[in-house]
């Protein structure tokens, strides 16, 4: 992929970007509020792992097109579907693990990943922004499960990720109750990292999204190796994984280049090497 071209056409339901070494994934569904359909969440998954593969891709930024994140699942498409389709429980259950490998994807991926929260994000759509490691938001954007509302009860790792963020009785609360969540009680409850008044004319130019992408991708694969690791493994697991991966991290251009920017008394200008 070549910087600042679109992987698909404007009209496909996701559009794919690279600028250096940001990949940049928009869903692309304005009138429906990003929600998902099984093209759209198709080409979400393939795009989320192929950039978890690519070598000179150092962060993945999932953002929406128009007044919403994603509101989930689309529920028109879902009934259509259902009048034409008779899925057994286990094709549906099937299909909801095949969805699941995205959130999972962006959630473990060697890359750091970034939710740039534009509007409502609502049940697989707020799945989708709480698997990223970071998640800004517009002042205007609204979080919701959403789930008990339609009489589901949750798919794509929401119990998993709120859980984790917020604490198990929030995240009951949450999930029992469909509270629409405003970005500012959002920020408090720690479901989002960082509050913008609007979206950037150049999502790239947003600093930490530009910190994070133009930063020493090697270091900070490790960093979040080491703190995925520690949400689940011993203490001394942890670091004897800090060890080796800061024994690694030692050898690379980028510690290399911070040194003589340090001397030189300028910015670092890192490569991700």
């Amino acid at each position: 992929m070549t910087d600042h071209s679109d992987t698909m056409l404007a009209s496909s339901p996701l559009i794919a970007e690279t600028r250096g070494r940001l990949r940049i994934l928009t869903l692309n569904r304005p009138d429906s509020m990003n929600a998902l359909t099984p093209e759209l969440h198709g080409q979400l998954r393939l795009a989320v792992m192929e950039a978890s593969e690519e070598a000179k891709i150092s962060a993945v930024v999932l953002t929406g097109n128009g007044r919403g994140f994603c509101a989930g699942g689309d529920i028109k498409v879902a009934a259509k579907r259902a009048k034409t389709t008779k899925e057994t429980v286990e094709e549906r259950q099937e299909r909801l693990r095949d969805h699941a490998q995205t959130t999972a994807c962006l959630h473990h991926m060697p890359k750091v990943t970034i939710a740039l929260v534009n509007g409502a994000a609502a049940g697989a759509g707020l799945s989708l922004a709480l698997a990223c490691d970071l998640r800004i938001a517009v002042s205007s954007a609204t979080f919701k499960t959403a789930y008990a509302q339609i009489g589901l009860s949750g798919d794509l790792g929401i119990s998993y990720f709120l859980t984790r963020l917020v604490g198990p009785q929030r995240a009951r609360q949450l999930m029992l109750f469909s509270e629409k969540i405003a970005a500012d009680r959002a920020l408090e409850l720690g479901l989002i990292d960082l509050i913008i008044d609007k979206m950037p004319d150049q999502i790239d130019e947003l600093e930490w999204i530009r910190l994070i992408a133009t930063g020493p991708s090697v270091a900070l694969r490790a960093i979040k190796e080491n703190l995925l690791a520690s949400e689940t493994e011993s203490l001394q697991a942890v670091t004897d994984l800090e060890a080796h991966n800061a024994a690694k991290c030692s050898r690379t251009a980028d510690v290399k280049e911070a040194a003589a920017s340090f001397r030189e008394k300028r910015p670092p200008r890192f490569t991700g090497t």
